[in-house]
C-alpha cells in the first residue's frame, strides 16, 4: 500500500474511478462484501438451493472461498460457487445446499467462511437460522403399500381389537390423529372405528356363513396441521368349526428370567402334526409378547425389566390355531411367569456419611441414620455390615441402620493427625439375591478438638551460681500438655522477684539482674502455663501454675575483711618464739577458710604466721658486744580464701632486755595512726578468641626460630663454629676495662658488707675488718635458708 500510494498521489474519490485504475496505482483490499450476520432458511429448502448469495472483493484472478468449520457439524453444503463479475476485483459468491436442514437436529447453524488470495486470507461469520417447518407424518411402510391384512375367527368375541396402525411425526410436541376414511362394504361403516392410539376395533362380531367375509379399510392419520399419511387394512373372516383342532399341549406354565433381550423363546403352540396349513396368532393384542404365524413360537417383543413393569411378573396369553384347509381351530393357555434377576446392588441413602464431631461426643450418640433399598422386586431385606480400619475399630457401631458412637473419639494423638484428624470406616449393604449383591457406603467423621486437660509442670527447682552473668539461661520450665497439639504452651512468670525472666515460648528462664549467695539464697518464681489452638474456639484455654524454686549457689566472690588493717605491737626481745605476738581479725563473707602469709622479705626470715597469728621464729638476740637484731619490724601480711586476699601490716617494736631467760610477757598495743588500707586482689578470667590463640601461637614459633637462629650464630662466632679469623692482640683498652670491672667488683663487695652489718639500732665504732673478725663461723638457716655469721664461743650471729 505504501509503495503504491507513492507512485500514485492522485486522490481516487469514486468507486468507479477505484477500478478504472486498477492494476495501474491502486491496491484492492481482501474482503467480504454483503455477507449477512444471519439468514433464514427453511428445513423444507431442497437440496441444490441457493442459501445465501453475496460478493467477495480481491485482487486475486479467481480467489478461493472456502467453508472452514460449521457448527454444530452438518454435511449439508457444497463447495461454495465463486464468479467473477463485470467489476474488476468483484466476485459473486453462492452458498448452496447439498441436503436437507431438520429444525429438529438444529434450529441455528453457525457457518464460517475463508477468503484465500494471493496477498492473504480473510475469515467472517455468518448464521443459518432453521425455520420449523411441518413435517409429514411416517406411517408403516406395509401399511402404506400394499396394506396389512388381518385374519379373524369368526368367533371372536367382541369388543376386539384387530389393528394397531404404527405412524410417527418428527415434529417436536405434534399429536397424530386417526380417523377411517373408507370401508367397504359400505353396510359395514359403523363395526369398525379406531382409537386415539390408532388401534382399530371391532364392535359387532363376525358371521362367516352369513356376513361379509373380508372388509377393507382405509385409516388415515393426521398432525395439528393438517399433514397426514394414509394405508389399508383387509380383514378376513376364518370359518370356526365345531370340533376344535388337536393341540400338543393345551394348557402350558413357563417361566422365564426377566432381562434376557427381545426375540427371547417363551413357549411353542403345536397342533397335532397331522393338520395341514395351520396358522397360530393370539386371541387377545400382548403387546409384551408376539407369535410366530407359522410356527406358533412365542417370544418376548422387547426386553422385560420387572423392575420397570412389575406387571410383566404373572400373564396368561391365549393362542389360536386355526387351519385354512379344514376349517377348523382350538385355543391354547399359556401361563408366562418372568422370574426376577438379581441385577441392582442395594441403593443407599446417605451415598457416603461425611461428618464432622467434637472429640467429647458421648458413647451411644447418633451420629445419623442410613436407609438402604434393593429395586430388585425379589429383595425385601437389606443387611448391614459395619467394616472398621485400625484406627476406626470399635469406635462405631450400627443400630437399626443407626450409626451410633460405640467408644470414646480421640482428637489427641499423633496417628489420627496422620490421618488428617478423621476416622474411616464402611457400611457394606447386602441384599437376599442369588448371588448376593453389596453396596459400600463410606464412613468419615472428622473430630474437632477440644480443649479438654490442664499443662502440667515437670521442673520444680533450679541451682544457679551467684556469680551468673544476668541473661545466662538458668534452666528450662517444662510442662506437659496431652492435647494435641501437644506442648502448645506459653509460658509466664506471675509472680516472684523481677530478677528472672522466661522465654514464652521455649520456656528457658534466664536471669535479670545479679545474684548475692550472701544476701539471699533462694528465689520462688511463680510460672504460668497457658496452652493455645487446641479447640474449636480459641478462647477455651487451659492453664497450669507452680512454684520454681531457684537455689543460689554460694561462690566465693568477696575478698577477706579485716579490721583494722594495721596493727602495732611492743614486745619485749625475751619474748618465747612459741608465743603469738598478736592475732590479725580477719573475716571472709563467703564464709571460707582464711590463711595467712607474710609476703616482706625481711618479715620472713624473722616472722612466721600461725593461723591468723604472728610470731617469731627464734628468740630475739641483743647481747652485748654481740650481733643486734633491729627493734622495729614493719610485717606486711596477705590473707587469703583461696581466691582473693587482702593485706594487713603489722608494726613490731622489739625492747631489749638483758635476762636471759625469755619472758612471756607480751604487750601489744593497737594503734590507728596510720588510715587503714585495703588490697584486694582479683583473679580475672580471661578466655581469648580462637583466631587469637592461633594468632599467638604462631607468633611464638616464629619467635623462637628467629631466637633460635640468633642464639646459633652469637655461639658460632664464640665458639668459632663459624669461619676462623686471626686472632688480635689484646688493646690496652681492654686492660682498661678489666681494671675498672675489677674496682667495681671489689667496691661492690665492700658495699655489701656494709649492708650486711646494718640492720641494728646501735652500730658498733669499731672498724668492719675487726668486726668480722669475732665470727668463727658461717651457717645456712633451714627455714629461710638464709646465710649468717656466728661465732662459736659467744653464740653470737650475723645476718648476711
Amino acid at each position: 500500500m505504501g509503495v503504491y500510494n507513492l507512485l500514485c498521489p492522485l486522490l481516487l474519490t469514486s468507486f468507479l474511478q477505484l477500478h478504472i485504475l486498477t492494476g495501474a496505482c491502486v491496491s484492492i483490499a481482501t474482503g467480504f462484501i454483503g455477507l449477512p450476520a444471519s439468514v433464514s432458511v427453511s428445513e423444507s429448502t431442497r437440496p441444490r438451493s441457493v442459501v445465501v448469495e453475496f460478493q467477495v472483493q480481491s485482487s486475486s484472478l479467481l480467489p478461493t472461498v472456502n467453508i472452514l468449520s460449521v457448527n454444530p457439524e452438518l454435511a449439508v453444503f457444497e463447495t461454495p460457487i465463486v464468479n467473477p463479475t463485470d467489476v474488476s476485483g468483484i466476485f459473486n459468491v453462492q452458498i448452496v445446499l447439498n441436503g436437507s436442514l431438520d429444525y429438529e437436529k438444529a434450529s441455528m447453524v453457525s457457518v464460517r467462511l475463508g477468503l484465500v488470495t494471493s496477498s492473504g486470507s480473510v475469515e467472517q461469520t455468518f448464521h443459518i437460522s432453521v425455520v420449523d417447518e411441518n413435517n409429514t407424518p411416517q406411517c408403516e411402510p406395509l401399511f402404506q403399500l400394499p396394506g396389512v391384512e388381518v385374519h379373524v375367527p369368526e368367533n371372536l368375541p367382541v369388543p376386539v381389537t384387530l389393528y394397531t396402525v404404527l405412524a410417527s411425526d418428527a415434529d417436536r410436541n405434534d399429536t397424530l390423529s386417526f380417523s377411517i376414511s373408507q370401508v367397504l362394504p359400505n353396510s359395514s361403516k359403523g363395526q369398525f372405528h379406531v382409537s386415539a392410539g390408532g388401534s382399530i376395533i371391532s364392535s359387532q362380531p363376525f358371521d362367516y356363513h352369513t356376513g361379509p367375509r373380508e372388509f377393507m379399510l382405509s385409516v388415515v392419520v393426521r398432525d395439528k396441521q393438517g399433514a397426514n399419511c394414509t394405508g389399508t387394512v383387509r380383514i378376513k373372516v376364518l370359518k370356526v368349526y365345531n370340533l376344535p383342532l388337536d393341540l400338543l399341549l393345551v394348557s402350558q406354565n413357563v417361566s422365564i428370567f426377566e432381562n434376557q433381550g427381545p426375540e427371547d423363546i417363551v413357549a411353542i403352540v403345536r397342533a397335532n402334526l397331522t393338520i395341514p396349513d395351520v396358522f397360530y396368532t393370539f386371541v387377545k393384542d400382548y403387546p409384551h409378547f408376539k407369535i410366530g404365524r407359522e410356527d406358533g413360537i412365542i417370544r418376548t417383543a422387547y426386553n422385560l425389566d420387572l423392575e420397570a413393569e412389575r406387571a410383566l411378573a404373572h400373564s396368561v396369553l391365549l393362542v389360536r390355531a386355526y387351519s385354512v384347509a379344514l376349517e377348523r381351530s382350538a385355543t391354547a393357555t399359556v401361563t408366562v411367569n418372568v422370574l426376577d434377576v438379581n441385577e441392582f446392588p442395594p441403593f443407599c441413602s446417605p451415598s457416603v456419611f461425611v461428618l464432622e464431631v467434637s472429640e467429647t461426643t458421648e458413647v451411644g450418640s447418633s451420629l445419623g441414620s442410613l436407609t438402604c433399598v434393593d429395586i430388585d422386586i425379589s429383595n425385601q431385606s437389606v443387611s448391614l455390615t459395619l467394616v472398621d480400619n485400625r484406627l476406626a475399630l470399635l469406635k462405631f457401631r450400627l443400630k437399626d441402620g443407626q450409626l451410633l458412637v460405640n467408644n470414646t473419639l480421640n482428637y489427641d494423638s499423633a496417628e489420627m493427625a496422620t490421618n488428617n484428624f478423621q476416622y474411616e470406616a464402611t457400611i457394606l449393604a447386602t441384599d437376599t439375591g442369588t448371588p448376593p449383591l453389596t453396596s459400600q457406603v463410606r464412613v468419615l467423621v472428622s473430630v474437632t478438638p477440644v480443649n479438654e486437660h490442664d499443662p502440667v509442670f515437670q521442673t520444680l527447682f533450679f541451682s544457679v551460681p551467684e556469680g551468673t552473668r544476668p541473661g545466662t539461661a538458668v534452666g528450662t520450665v517444662v510442662a506437659r500438655d496431652t492435647d494435641w497439639p501437644f506442648d502448645n504452651i506459653r509460658y509466664s512468670i506471675t509472680t516472684g522477684d523481677a530478677m528472672f525472666t522466661i522465654d514464652p515460648e521455649g520456656g528457658e528462664l534466664y536471669l535479670g539482674g545479679e545474684l548475692d549467695f550472701e544476701e539471699q539464697q533462694v528465689y520462688v518464681v511463680g510460672v504460668q502455663a497457658e496452652d493455645y489452638d487446641q479447640d474449636m474456639d480459641r478462647t477455651n484455654r487451659k492453664r497450669g501454675t507452680v512454684d520454681i524454686t531457684v537455689q543460689v549457689e554460694n561462690v566465693n566472690d568477696n575478698a577477706p575483711v579485716c579490721d583494722p588493717i594495721s596493727y602495732e605491737s611492743t614486745i619485749f626481745s625475751t619474748l618465747s618464739n612459741k608465743l603469738p605476738i598478736l592475732s590479725l581479725s580477719c573475716a571472709d563473707a563467703d564464709s571460707d577458710r582464711l590463711t595467712a602469709t607474710i609476703t616482706n622479705g625481711a618479715a620472713v626470715d624473722r616472722f612466721l604466721m600461725t593461723g591468723l597469728s604472728l610470731v617469731s621464729k627464734n628468740v630475739f638476740s641483743y647481747v652485748v658486744d654481740g650481733v643486734y637484731d633491729r627493734t622495729m619490724f614493719e610485717v606486711t601480711i596477705s590473707v587469703s580464701d583461696g581466691r582473693h586476699h587482702t593485706e594487713a601490716v603489722a608494726y613490731i617494736y622489739v625492747v631489749p632486755w638483758t635476762t636471759t631467760v625469755p619472758t612471756t610477757t607480751t604487750t601489744t598495743t593497737t594503734t590507728t595512726a596510720k588510715p587503714p588500707q585495703v588490697v584486694t586482689v582479683m583473679s580475672d578470667y580471661w578466655d581469648p578468641e580462637p583466631w587469637f590463640v592461633v594468632v599467638v601461637t604462631v607468633t611464638g614459633v616464629l619467635l623462637l626460630l628467629v631466637t633460635s637462629l640468633l642464639i646459633w650464630a652469637i655461639l658460632s662466632r664464640v665458639y668459632g663454629w663459624g669461619p676462623k679469623d686471626e686472632p688480635e692482640p689484646p688493646s690496652n683498652k681492654t686492660e682498661e676495662i678489666g681494671k675498672m670491672n675489677t674496682e667495681v667488683s671489689q667496691n661492690g663487695a665492700s658495699e655489701n658488707d656494709q649492708a650486711s652489718l646494718d640492720g641494728t639500732l646501735s652500730l658498733s665504732k669499731v672498724s668492719i675488718q675487726d668486726d668480722l673478725m669475732r665470727f668463727d663461723g658461717k651457717a645456712q638457716d633451714p627455714v629461710s635458708g638464709r646465710s649468717y655469721l656466728f661465732n662459736s664461743s659467744t653464740g653470737e650471729r650475723r645476718w648476711l
